[in-house]
């Protein structure tokens, strides 16, 4: 392995300085295997392509290439020298790496701890590459491991494994498991080519997955958040019964997506929503119940510790899930595309903490990291721990992202200082 890296970090030398001179725009090269390709979709306008020209990204700075070969894994990747023959002549400033466990060979092995070694491999190799293409100044993003409709419960759950690991990497990635997953590991109906590959609908539903100005952020040099772990908290209060006080216009299509938040003392009223179709949805505080529609989850009167909320919308399997303090409460079936995400609510006054959005449906195991302070960084739009005096009328974002959450004028929000 050292031996084509020493070879990429030589033609990066020679190569990179004599183009970058003459390019106008920020290359961004998508890298990896047949869905990475774009297979299964019309004319391989896969997810790649398909973020390029739904309108999200800024085609005058940003330019689309594809250097991704079916069947690929990291071992072919090296042995055939294709980061060398295949990427590096696109010159790329950004590269979304995407390979996948099955190509990887998951289903080879008849037992576990064969699949635990494939997981392995597939996490030192992939990690390797994406540190040597950093240390050459070139960006990389991670597309997490996805669907595949011969998966069983415990490929499944290896696939969900190795998500969990990338998101502890410095680096950004792509939750496109939480677009078209069925809940146990397959493609949705309707959505697929093959078994292997989605359809171009699929690979549009994935396109989504990608924060659309996760690019920007990384080249304003944000980097990938970590958990907060400051006991400091806020307190939003809202005498005016201020619907959306604290709230995020989504700018471009979002299906899948997940909210997320901690709460403590609250009133009655609502803590956090979205709206669809000029239609308000929120979950709500009566009593000391949490409903949402016709879900409810019951916490004591007297709170000690922070309640966890997580409301995951999956808009290919057509439900909404709410999970309290990492335990699935229930599903609703409904299908929305949200044009604005708010926190906080009509409720009097409540106490927030580790306010979240992301571009995908959040699945049991990962709703339970977060409950568990596990951080998810996959997809991320927002976040913002309220850790911190607030100034001015937004809320800072810690995510690879440049979307704003804006705090109505109406409301105030008071800062809890807690000695760390």
């Amino acid at each position: 392995m050292k031996r084509i890296f020493l070879q990429i970090f030589v033609f990066v030398c020679i190569s990179c300085t004599a183009l970058a001179q003459n390019n106008p725009y920020i290359n961004i090269t998508f890298f990896g295997s047949s869905v990475c390709r774009g297979a299964g979709a019309e004319d391989n306008h896969g997810y790649g392509w398909q973020l390029f020209h739904n309108g999200a990204m800024d085609t005058t700075k940003f330019k689309y290439f594809n250097a991704s070969t079916g069947g690929d894994n990291t071992i072919k990747v090296e042995k055939e020298d294709r980061i060398l023959i295949k990427l590096y002549p696109t010159n790329p400033d950004i590269v979304v790496i995407g390979l996948s466990l099955a190509n990887e060979g998951l289903m080879t092995p008849q037992n576990d701890n064969g699949r635990e070694q494939i997981v392995e491999q597939f996490r030192s190799r992939l990690l390797a590459m994406a540190d040597s293409l950093n240390s050459l100044g070139i960006k990389p993003v991670i597309v997490n491991c996805y669907a595949q409709s011969h998966f069983n419960k415990s490929h499944y759950d290896f696939t969900k494994k190795m998500n969990q690991i990338i998101n502890t990497w410095k680096y950004p990635s792509i939750n496109v498991l939480g677009t078209i997953d069925d809940l146990e590991g397959k493609w949705v109906e309707g959505y697929l080519a093959d078994p292997g590959h989605p359809n171009t609908s699929g690979h549009q539903e994935m396109s989504y997955a990608i924060v659309p100005s996760l690019f920007d952020a990384i080249l304003m040099g944000k980097k990938t958040p970590a958990y907060d772990w400051h006991k400091s908290f806020s307190t939003l209060v809202n005498d005016n019964q201020i619907e959306q006080p604290l709230s995020i216009e989504v700018e471009s299509t979002m299906h899948s997506f997940t909210l997320s938040f901690r709460f403590k003392e609250t009133g009655e009223g609502s803590i956090a929503g979205f709206v669809s179709n000029n239609l308000n949805h929120t979950v709500n505080i009566i009593g000391h119940t949490i409903h949402y529609k016709d879900l409810s989850s019951t916490y004591p009167k007297h709170l000690k510790s922070w309640i966890h909320v997580v409301l995951s919308h999956s808009y290919v399997n057509q439900k909404t899930i709410l999970f309290v303090d990492g335990e699935l409460v229930g599903s609703v079936k409904e299908q929305f595309s949200p044009t604005q995400v708010h926190f906080g609510g009509t409720a009097a006054i409540t106490e927030l903490k580790d306010l979240t959005l992301y571009r995908s449906s959040l699945n049991a195991s990962e709703a339970l990291d977060l409950f568990n302070k596990k951080f998810i960084q996959s997809s991320l739009e927002f976040y913002n721990p309220l850790t911190k005096s607030i100034m001015g009328k937004g809320l800072q974002n810690y995510a690879q992202s440049l979307t704003m959450l804006k705090i109505d004028k109406r409301v105030m929000m008071r800062h809890n200082l807690i000695v760390f």
